[in-house]
């Protein structure tokens, strides 16, 4: 079993090892569009030795000079790639590496806050345990448990009375005669009618018998109010005696010194909630980074097509073909070794050419693979599962999970069902009612998603 800090640490770990990885590749993606840039060089070398070998020399200053501003462009836009390529990378580092100061700074003042709340604790079951052979504590908190029975009963005939009323009012409400004498409010002192409808209006209550009808019905509203009041006056006292312990255990808390051990956990969570601020905004930067990243190196590469481009326009020239031809009817002994030069590298530059693909292909799936599982490590950490006070009993489980994303194995988005499953959430100091609970309200996700305080008395069916 693993505390939630140490599942979340746990996939940070791999979130760095995917950026070490895709670090990996990307330098072979680089290593393989370089080759074919420098194949492609020489490629073109090779023809133009061929065009001094062949050609007179007005035909091969036009030519020669053709091939020569196709490389010079060439080389520029592949030496403008590279630069912007490791400036991206560069920046993207920098960004990985705030980040992984921001989080060991938020770590570290997540550990000072667990520590201050330790000896808050500590402090606090040590009052508690005082506190409770005191017999003024004694005798309140016999009178808070004896009075939270009667409002426990008192709530339980309430409602029991409210769904009686629900139930025994339908016949009368289903009796329209009934209904509308009820409704002017006959038989009671309100009642307002001429000698005429006086007189109708007692015809119809003989024929209803509604002066007992009456009576029932009323008894019938007025039950389940007057229990209702009378679960809300218990409820009133309650509270009051509730208080009475409550300043009782504060007073308690207070002159044992937990005012301090509070000041200290208050400053502890100030310099989470700032940490956490911090952390937040170098996540922004990276992955604002990765989003640049990622368009220029995973949705494609175009300085390098475009060097590529110039490149063979400038050797598909009709010249360039005849030279090539001539070279393989009428061979010299040095035409024939270019030409398989020229082979040759035709050969390597297929090979580098497939090779830049797949490792493309490998990086781009690195990177999604990536991407869902930092997804799915921010929603875990905002909804509080990297809290102290909560654990994981299926760490096998984790672990497998990651060692399955990270070779393709596994899909990305069953790490975050399989974390659910698996949680647990535990109590925490924040959970103790004694004294009124801490007066400190915890940063967000370092509670256990329970009540904090003493849980006020609630009407309606629950205590």
């Amino acid at each position: 079993m693993i505390s939630g800090r140490q599942a979340l640490a746990e996939i940070e770990q791999f979130i760095q090892k995917a950026r070490q990885q895709e670090a990996q590749v990307e330098r072979a993606y680089a290593k393989a569009t370089e080759e074919v840039g420098r194949l492609r060089l020489q490629r073109t070398e090779a023809f133009r030795e061929l065009a001094r070998l062949k050609l007179d020399a007005i035909r091969q200053n036009q030519v020669v000079g053709e091939l020569d501003t196709a490389e010079r462009q060439a080389i520029s836009l592949l030496q403008s790639r590279q630069q912007a390529l490791q400036q991206l990378t560069e920046r993207r580092h920098e960004a990985e590496q705030q980040v992984r100061q921001a989080e060991a700074e938020r770590q570290a003042a997540l550990d000072d806050l667990q520590r201050a709340l330790a000896d808050a604790e500590t402090l606090r079951k040590s009052v508690e345990a005082k506190i409770s052979i005191n017999p003024e504590w004694t005798s309140v908190r016999a009178r808070v448990d004896e009075i939270t029975g009667q409002a426990q009963q008192a709530e339980k005939k309430a409602i029991q009375a409210e769904a009686d009323r629900e139930e025994k009012r339908r016949p009368y409400e289903a009796d329209p005669l009934f209904m509308y004498l009820w409704g002017r409010k006959f038989g009671t002192a309100a009642y307002q009618a001429n000698p005429f409808t006086r007189y109708m209006d007692r015809l119809v209550g003989g024929v209803v018998r509604y002066d007992k009808a009456r009576v029932n019905y009323s008894l019938l509203n007025e039950i389940p109010e007057r229990l209702r009041d009378h679960s809300r006056r218990i409820i009133e006292k309650l509270q009051e005696e509730r208080s009475n312990l409550k300043a009782l255990e504060r007073k308690a808390l207070v002159d044992a010194g937990s005012e301090v051990a509070e000041a200290e956990v208050a400053k502890a969570r100030d310099a989470v909630t700032r940490r956490e601020r911090q952390f937040e905004q170098a996540r922004e930067a990276l992955v604002a980074q990765d989003r640049t990243y990622d368009a220029s190196i995973l949705e494609g590469d175009a300085p390098y097509r475009d060097a590529v481009e110039l490149l063979a326009a400038a050797d598909q020239r009709e010249d360039l073909h005849k030279l090539y031809e001539e070279a393989t009817r009428t061979p010299t002994p040095k035409d024939e070794e270019i030409v398989r030069q020229i082979q040759s590298m035709d050969k390597l530059m297929n090979s580098a050419l497939r090779q830049a693909v797949d490792t493309h292909k490998k990086l781009k799936e690195l990177a999604q693979r990536r991407v869902t599982v930092e997804r799915e490590w921010e929603q875990l950490r905002h909804q509080g599962y990297d809290t102290p006070y909560g654990t994981f009993g299926n760490e096998a489980s984790l672990g497998n999970v990651l060692g399955g994303i990270l070779t393709g194995a596994v899909g990305g988005a069953i790490l975050g069902q399989v974390l659910r499953d698996g949680f647990h959430h535990g109590p925490s100091p924040w959970d103790s009612g004694f004294g009124g609970g801490l007066p400190i309200p915890p940063p967000d996700g370092f509670g256990t998603g329970g009540s904090f305080g003493d849980g006020d008395f609630r009407t309606g069916g629950s205590f």
